[in-house]
Parts: structure tokens; C-alpha cells; sequence
């Protein structure tokens, strides 16, 4: 066998072993950088059906069509119109107790016109108007006494002495008189006093009672104008109007809950599934050692280092073979490799 062919054999033996455990060192690595990933695989594939077959199943289902807002039942309804009933009704009782009260500001102009007069005159007054029959009803009796006892007493005296109009009678008369008009006069004063409290006592009784009347009358004009039926109305009316209002952001709440349903579950399958999936394993480099390429490199490289090793034992054989006694051609006596007992 020739050096060529040897190195042949050999280069490529050599190099085909050294690319087998290449590839089996790189197929390791890659396979260690690979380990967490094909552990978690089965399950990742198992999440990826899973939340799959939950999108699907979602969308199948739509988006939910009942009902979703509870408006008035029918007693809350009846209780807000007795409410509004009643509320109209205080509203008309209201415009009323305006209507009754209105006047009571021009009331208080005419009771301080009442209120600055001279009570006092006005008391005089009513005496001297009232005061005659309370007198003549007084002086009843002294009157009659006068009139039926004392001055015809004088008169019988005086006709018993024969002297009908002496002068003692004169006296006599005009002594009774004075002492009638001294008790009529007294008398009088007392009941004109009497009439004049009496006349201020009911003046400032009627101010006082007029003023009352008329600062209830005000009241009942500031009652009116809080108007409590109105504040009913108003109140069942912002109820209605937030019943109506939920409702219109119930149907808009549903009409966008339908609009964006399956983009909803897009975006939650996207962040929820896919974004949680490992995306890469890192950097794997391609395993390129190919022992079949290396075989026929390493061959050609043995063959050309054969054929120069040849090519420098070549000019030594002579010499050697001399130096062992041995014949120029030993034929199979050889290395068995004809006249080149080395095989070159």
C-alpha cells in the first residue's frame, strides 16, 4: 500500500471522528440552551389550545343580551305620582296662601298710620260720645230724689209758714241743686276716665291684634313662596329624570359593550396568551459540521501528506538497502510492495 492511499485512509478516518464528536459537542449545546423550552412546550401547547378554544367559545357566545338595568318597579312609580299629586296639590294651596297673604306690607303701612295717631284724642272723643246715657243712668236716682224729694220738700216748708218764695226756700233749692250738679260732675269725670281707658285699652288691644293677624298673614305669604309642593314636584321629577338617564346609559353601556366585545377578547387573548408565551429561546447557532464533508477533506489532506512523504524517502532507498545487504530487488522477499521494500 502506497503512502498516499494510507494517508488517504487515514485523514479521513481522523477527520470524520473529530466532526462526529464536533457535532455531538454542538447538538449537546444546543440542546442544554433548548432544555427549558422543550420542557415547557407541552404545556405552552396545552395554553395555546386552551386559550384558543376560550376565544372561540366567548365568541360564539356574543356578548350577553338580557336584561341588564332595573328601572322603577310599580311601587316606587305609584309612590312618586301621590307624590306629584300631592305636590301639585301643595303648589295650588301655596299660589293661595300668596294670594291671601299679599297685602300684608301695605297692612303695615296702614297700622303705623293707626299706631302714630293721638290715642288719646281718640279717647276723649269716644267719652264724650259715649258718656250721656252712662251719666243719665248714674244720676237716676239722685235726679229723682232731687226732683221728687228735696226741692218739693222745701216747697211744702215753705208753704207751711206761709211764705211760698221766701228766700230760706231759694237757699234750700240752690244748696240741692249745687250738691246734685257737685255729684253729677263727679260722676261724669269718673265715667269719662273710665271710657277713655277704656277707648285706649281697646286701641292698643286692636293695633296689637291687627299686628298679629297681620304678621300671620305674612308668614302665610313666606309659606306660599318656600312652597313646599313645588319642592315635592321637583324631587319626583329629578327621580324620573334619573331613571330616564339610567336607562340611556344603560342602552349606550350595551351598545358599546357590543361594539367592542370581540375586540376586548382579542386584546385579553393577545396580552393573556400570547404575550405571556415565550417568544424565542435565544440565539441557536446551526449545527453546519457535516462528518461526510470532513471525511472526503480529511482524505484529500492524507493523500497530499502521503505523496510528500514519499516524495522524501524516495532518494534514501539505495543507500539504506545497501546498508542492510540487501539486494537491490528482493521481489517478495520485501515489505511485499514489488522492487520497493518500503512501498513507495
Amino acid at each position: 500500500m502506497s503512502l498516499a492511499a494510507f494517508g488517504t485512509i487515514a485523514g479521513g478516518l481522523l477527520a470524520h471522528s473529530a466532526a462526529r464528536s464536533q457535532q455531538k459537542a454542538q447538538d449537546a449545546a444546543i440542546q442544554a440552551q433548548m432544555a427549558g423550552f422543550n420542557l415547557a412546550k407541552p404545556y405552552i401547547s396545552d395554553m395555546y389550545k386552551g386559550g384558543t378554544e376560550g376565544l372561540n367559545y366567548a365568541l360564539d357566545q356574543g356578548y350577553y343580551q338580557g336584561p341588564t338595568y332595573a328601572g322603577l318597579n310599580q311601587q316606587q312609580t305609584d309612590g312618586i305620582n301621590s307624590m306629584m299629586n300631592t305636590g301639585q296639590m301643595g303648589a295650588n294651596d301655596a299660589a293661595g296662601f300668596m294670594d291671601i297673604g299679599r297685602g300684608f306690607g301695605q297692612n303695615y303701612g296702614n297700622l303705623y298710620n293707626q299706631a302714630s295717631q293721638n290715642m288719646l284724642s281718640n279717647a276723649q272723643q269716644y267719652a264724650a260720645n259715649n258718656a250721656d246715657p252712662l251719666i243719665a243712668q248714674a244720676m237716676r236716682d239722685d235726679y229723682r230724689n232731687l226732683m221728687e224729694n228735696t226741692l218739693p220738700q222745701a216747697g211744702v216748708s215753705s208753704s207751711q209758714t206761709g211764705n211760698t218764695n221766701s228766700s230760706r226756700r231759694g237757699v234750700a233749692e240752690a244748696i240741692a241743686q249745687r250738691g246734685f250738679q257737685d255729684r253729677m260732675a263727679d260722676t261724669t269725670a269718673n265715667i269719662q276716665d273710665r271710657l277713655m281707658n277704656r277707648s285706649l285699652t281697646e286701641q292698643q288691644n286692636r293695633l296689637a291684634n291687627m299686628t298679629t293677624a297681620n304678621q300671620n298673614l305674612g308668614a302665610l305669604y313666606n309659606q306660599g313662596m318656600q312652597n313646599a309642593g313645588a319642592n315635592q314636584m321637583i324631587q319626583t321629577g329629578e327621580m324620573l329624570r334619573a331613571d330616564e338617564q339610567g336607562r340611556m346609559n344603560d342602552d349606550r353601556a350595551r351598545f358599546e359593550g357590543d361594539r367592542d366585545f370581540q375586540m376586548d377578547l382579542y386584546s385579553k387573548y393577545n396580552a393573556g396568551i400570547l404575550n405571556n408565551s415565550p417568544q424565542s429561546v435565544g440565539q441557536v447557532p446551526a449545527n453546519m459540521v457535516d462528518p461526510l464533508s470532513a471525511t472526503v477533506g480529511g482524505m484529500m489532506s492524507g493523500y497530499g501528506f502521503g505523496n510528500q512523504l514519499g516524495a522524501q524517502f524516495a532518494p534514501m532507498q539505495p543507500a539504506v538497502m545497501q546498508a542492510q545487504g540487501l539486494a537491490p530487488n528482493m521481489g517478495s522477499r520485501g515489505m511485499g510492495f514489488g522492487d520497493n521494500p518500503y512501498g513507495f
